[in-house]
């Protein structure tokens, strides 16, 4: 993995090596940086580079073809690269280095643009064709690997975080408000948008070309479920996948560096561990976080550690616990720097306190099962759908009662069976709606009464005419025909998967120069769970049936059948606790008064009401809290 970034139209080597700079935690092993003042436009490509194949100087970037008329700064990992250079071999391509990125080059001089349809990897690069006069920036069919941009005139600046993009004085950081609606309704900012007006991402599956008269955009990849399935053998199907998954581990055990796994003791990771064990002569490292006790009683969590703790026992692997203890003041800051948007999901912290664990134990490579809830679905709201099928049955009359009794139990106070009672209410919230918004109900953080109280008259069109869930109606809209397991999956892989689990999985390993890998993103699996039959995705209340099937010989029950416990942290002990001064700190009257975004006795209702237990407001603080903590990072332009 690496760290890119360009200037397309002005030759500005000051400019560029503070951009390259910028992003140097990206690629601690090699910095390169390229100005052609003498090109028509003239473009100027920097880079840093993390070594992970190849490590010799062979691999450096930016990298150019043998007339250097073609040049690319490239980030990520092709994993077909070997089968592709014997293509290029055979057709009388010579190559230099045994690195992915070479291969990229040949693969456009022998194919054009479409090469990227062959490629199978996680990877964001920028290929500047010197001859048309063209730029193109590329971004896996998932969005793995991140890629910013904004143009300005005739120029053009990109690079893989929005902070290297903030080095031009000129940028204008201007919050979007479309993008600040959806970030509080749903903890991140949906693709294509940033917070700041001015800052897009290249979208997933998509080249953008840029050229001197005209600029484009085209999809080279879309996921498509099908509308109907003919009859499958479920054993047959579970046989094939289970194929499929040990062909993508062998594949993305492929490094010249130390390999690990982010071990979380649930089926994913579990699973990845079972199948590594056949392609490491090593043990493997694992890597696990775990809470104090009291904390993750008051949040109602299983402990992921003890799981863990027997499969790196089962598996014999050089395994690391990191506990963590109260330091979240002095981490959230450096994590919202990091993040780049704000990601209020706790699990950032956790991504990035494991990945440093990692990268102090030398081990530059983790394997993460990142993706599996996405493809084999696996996610709570998957079986809150399900369930809110038979709940539809129920006579109103008893959907009433029901309401009236859940909405007197506590919401916000501590231990399993409140976060049950919590559960219970937000699954009663939405259960009676259509399906499209249900489905939206049980992803957001703050409804529409919420948005309204937080951001008044300003923002009251934009909230009334749905503009926060936008992006979630267009892919709904999309998938309308597919069975609603399907449409579930669709929306995920849309939305959820490359705006929060993905960016934040991103930008947190490359914080310690650490890459993650994601076997169950891989492109051969998800097309095939694609065309998987919905009822074996999620048989009854069983998720990722036909992922179990597929794995059922390779781990214990206790493993297969347990709750899932997500990838989160004791959100609700931090901000009665940990986070309770920083809080009242930065969410005071002054402050949001100040700032201007937010109603300030809205936001102290928010903060008493949740106090007292009456209302489960926790996460909807910390969504303000990281809020403000990126404004005093990116806007404020104070030191983390």
């Amino acid at each position: 993995m690496c760290g890119i970034a360009g200037i397309w139209g002005e030759a500005n080597e000051e400019l560029i090596r503070r951009m390259t700079e910028t992003v140097s935690h990206r690629g601690p092993d090699d910095a390169g940086i390229e100005v052609f003042a003498d090109f028509d436009p003239p473009i100027s490509l920097g880079h840093r580079r993390l070594s992970i194949i190849d490590l010799s100087a062979a691999g450096h970037q930016p990298m150019a073809n043998e007339d250097e008329t073609l040049w690319i700064v490239f980030n990520g990992e092709i994993y077909n690269f070997p089968e592709l250079r014997k293509q290029l071999l055979t057709s009388g391509h010579r190559f230099r280095s045994r690195s992915d990125t070479e291969v990229l080059i040949h693969g456009y001089e022998e194919w054009g643009i479409d090469f990227v349809k062959k490629l199978n990897g996680i990877f964001a690069f920028a290929l500047w064709d010197s001859r048309r006069r063209l730029l193109h920036l590329v971004r896996d069919r998932y969005g793995v690997k991140p890629l910013y941009y904004r143009q300005e005139g005739k120029r053009l600046f990109f690079a893989s975080e929005i902070k290297s993009l903030l080095c031009d004085r000129n940028l204008d950081r201007e919050i979007d408000p479309n993008a600040l609606l959806a970030y509080v309704k749903f903890r991140y900012c949906p693709e294509p948008l940033t917070l700041f007006k001015h800052v897009h991402r290249v979208p997933p599956g998509h080249v953008m070309t840029f050229g001197v008269e005209q600029t484009s955009s085209s999809r080279f990849y879309e996921l498509v479920f099908r509308d109907t399935h003919p009859p499958a053998d479920e054993r047959d199907l579970a046989r094939q996948l289970r194929d499929l998954l040990f062909d993508t581990v062998r594949r993305q055990m492929i490094s010249d560096v130390p390999v690990g796994l982010f071990l979380s003791g649930g089926v994913d990771s579990g699973g990845l561990l079972a199948m590594t064990r056949n392609f490491s002569p090593e043990p493997l490292k694992t890597f696990t976080i775990g809470f104090r006790r009291e904390d993750q009683r008051f949040e109602g969590q299983p402990d992921d550690v003890r799981y863990a703790r027997e499969l790196a026992k089962r598996f014999h692997t050089d395994h690391q616990e990191i506990i963590l203890e109260p330091k979240i003041v002095d981490l959230l800051p450096k994590v919202i720097w990091h993040l780049d948007d704000p990601i209020a999901d706790p699990a950032a912290i956790t991504s990035y306190l494991i990945c440093q664990a990692a990268r102090q134990q030398n081990t530059k490579v983790l394997l993460s099962g990142q993706g599996g809830d996405e493809v084999f679905c696996g996610y709570p709201w998957h079986l809150a759908i399900q369930l809110s099928r038979y709940y539809d049955r129920l006579p109103a009359a008893v959907r009433a009662l029901l309401q009236k009794l859940l909405n007197r139990l506590p919401a916000a106070k501590g231990g399993p069976l409140t976060a049950t009672f919590r559960r219970l209410r937000k699954f009663n919230n939405s259960a009676s709606l259509e399906f499209e918004d249900r489905l939206i109900g049980f992803l957001s953080y703050a409804y529409t009464e919420n948005l309204h109280g937080l951001l008044g008259e300003r923002y009251a069109e934009a909230i009334s005419a749905g503009l926060p869930e936008r992006t979630h109606w267009e892919l709904l809209k999309k998938s309308a025909r597919c069975h609603y397991i399907d449409r579930m999956l669709h929306l995920d892989m849309g939305t959820f998967l490359p705006s929060l689990n993905l960016a934040y999985t991103d930008k947190t390993s490359m914080a310690f120069g650490v890459e993650v890998r994601v076997p169950y993103i891989d492109n051969e699996i998800v097309d095939f769970m694609a065309a998987v039959p919905p009822g074996l995705k999620m048989r009854g209340t069983v998720r990722k049936y036909l992922m179990k099937q597929a794995l059922k010989d390779l781990l214990p029950d206790q493993i297969l059948n347990r709750q899932k416990a997500g990838f989160g942290a004791p959100i609700r002990t931090w901000i009665v606790s940990d986070l309770k001064e920083m809080i009242e700190d930065l969410l005071c009257r002054t402050n949001l008064e100040r700032r201007g975004f937010f109603n300030p006795d809205y936001v102290q209702r928010l903060i008493q009401e949740n106090a007292s237990g009456r209302h489960d407001y926790n996460y909807l603080i910390y969504i303000l809290l990281n809020f403000e903590l990126w404004c005093r990072v990116h806007l404020d332009k104070q030191a983390p």
